[in-house]
């Protein structure tokens, strides 16, 4: 059958899209170094390859000022060795691109996902597999005041469900309100000034000593994106988050966090971004109540023909806990009878390699490769990890 007998109009609504990958990793459970996976048999190894089939269908359409889109893809993962990790998973998404008048629009959009919970930062004695259903309902809208200034807020939900007993202490449900205003100066420049409320819990979580089911946070955060000037175009915010705890109020934390970003493209073929962050995010943790994330990225992008792209990536990740928790605050008497006494708030150093290439063979085909290196060095051993992996990818659009 031709190509052109199976590809769609570009006029149609639907499309079918159909992918299968392979990938290698040597230590898929991401274990520190020396130690094998036994608790899965005594003869299961560190490394192992999957195969991963898809097929979804696409639909996009526009009707008037109104853009509708929406996809549903069904994924199969199977393991060589390791095949307590098979599953089937979704993605999945709706949306509605909403245009009112000449200065009124936004997006109201659903997405649902469901996947195998990744073995970096979900650690137990014993690894298992965890599935997680993640869906996500988001209304957006902005208001254009005249030339120069915008009005903009957004509402949205999040739901987190965990298959695994064991992690069913995690689940949550998240409420949250953005409003904020936008400048755009003449040349293009836009200033954004941003509030953003968080409301979170936790349905299937007992609060305790140490343990809170709900929380509460605040976020305020300036952003700036300077109009592209030769081949440049740079962006930075900066913001504070308070996140308040009433259960457990010695978890409580404010800190500041970034962002500086630079795209660089010196000619038509090569481009480099550059990206500096520093993020809070909450830590479930004996001496730490959260997260202080310093982030460095670099990511050069070449095309090197009109069907041959090349994409690489460099990244240092720091990782320190920080805040009070119930136990940091006890007495070192108390701790030395705990069995904590001395013990150190986290500490890891995460660093990426990766290098891919993704070659559009034909108009509805394409082909994808990348090698990648993933390693965390940690004061606590147990976080420790070496990760080497290959992948290899086709992608057909009917």
């Amino acid at each position: 059958m031709s190509t052109d007998s199976v590809q769609a109009d570009e006029d149609d609504a639907f499309s079918l899209v159909t992918s299968a990958s392979w990938q290698y990793q040597d230590n898929v459970l991401y274990l520190p170094d020396g130690q094998k996976p036994t608790f899965f048999g005594p003869d299961a190894p560190r490394g192992d390859h999957n195969y991963n089939a898809s097929v979804g269908l696409n639909f996009d359409k526009r009707i008037g000022r109104q853009q509708f889109s929406a996809n549903a893809t069904r994924s199969m993962v199977r393991y060589n060795n390791l095949d307590v990790l098979d599953y089937d998973g979704h993605n999945a998404f709706a949306s509605w691109k909403w245009q009112a008048g000449n200065d009124f629009s936004g997006q109201l959009r659903y997405t649902s996902r469901r996947y195998l919970q990744g073995f970096g930062d979900f650690r137990t004695t014993t690894p298992a597999k965890n599935l997680v259903d993640l869906e996500t309902l988001r209304f957006d809208a902005a208001y254009v005041v005249d030339a120069y200034w915008t009005v903009f807020g957004a509402l949205s939900q999040d739901s987190v469900r965990n298959e695994l007993r064991v992690r069913q202490g995690s689940d949550s449900d998240t409420d949250r309100i953005e409003a904020g205003l936008r400048y755009t100066t003449r040349g293009g420049t836009a200033f954004e000034l941003l509030g953003r409320d968080t409301q979170g819990n936790f349905p299937k979580r007992l609060a305790g000593l140490n343990v809170t089911n709900s929380f509460s946070q605040k976020d305020l955060e300036a952003r700036v994106r300077w109009q592209p000037v030769g081949h440049s175009r740079l962006s930075a915010s900066i913001g504070q988050s308070n996140r308040k705890h009433d259960e457990v109020p010695q978890r409580d934390y404010e800190d500041v966090f970034g962002r500086v970003s630079w795209e660089w493209q010196p000619t038509g073929h090569l481009g480099v971004n550059f990206q500096a962050e520093r993020q809070i995010s909450a830590l479930e943790d004996l001496l730490s109540s959260y997260f202080r994330t310093t982030t460095y990225t670099i990511a050069p992008i070449w095309q090197a023909t009109g069907k041959l792209r090349v994409d690489g990536r460099l990244q240092w990740v720091s990782r320190d806990g920080n805040g009070e928790t119930f136990f940091s605050q006890l007495s070192p008497a108390l701790q030395a009878q705990l069995g904590i006494a001395g013990a150190s708030a986290r500490q890891e150093d995460i660093t990426t390699y990766s290098l891919g290439a993704t070659w559009a063979i034909q108009r509805n085909l394409t082909a994808n490769a990348e090698l990648r290196h993933d390693s965390r060095d940690s004061n606590v051993q147990f976080y420790q990890y070496r990760v080497r992996s290959l992948s290899m990818s086709l992608q057909y659009l009917f």
